[in-house]
């Protein structure tokens, strides 16, 4: 009967710390025109590239719009392995976190995905 009783417990304390792990993990999607809401946040965006250009110092900044708003996504050498494949036109998902950066609003890229 204690093993049961343990095994109970045990899978309980499981479950919520799966919750704790997904509900912490987990980023918001958000609209690029609502990105100052989250500054020092993790997001996530969609957009279309704009233009893109890498840097002799290896970074890539890229301006992304979702047809309303235009952002500034930055990858900084050696964070992104794909950041060299951007090109303007393509649909883009980025992870990053949101930052002011000498008044405009920029995300520091964690992750980019190429639609």
């Amino acid at each position: 009967m204690n093993i049961a009783k343990i095994a109970v417990v045990a899978a309980i304390l499981g479950l919520i710390a799966l919750f704790f792990i997904t509900s912490v993990s987990s980023t918001t999607t958000v609209p690029l025109y609502d990105l100052g809401s989250y500054i020092g946040k993790t997001i996530t965006v969609k957009g279309t590239i704009e233009s893109v250009y890498t840097t002799k110092d290896g970074h890539t900044f890229a301006k992304i719009t979702d047809d309303i708003t235009e952002i500034k996504v930055v990858a900084f050498k050696g964070s992104i392995d794909n950041a060299y494949a951007l090109e303007s036109g393509q649909e883009i998902t980025v992870k990053g976190k949101v930052q002011e950066y000498k008044g405009f609003v920029e995300i520091i890229a964690k992750s980019i995905e190429i639609a």
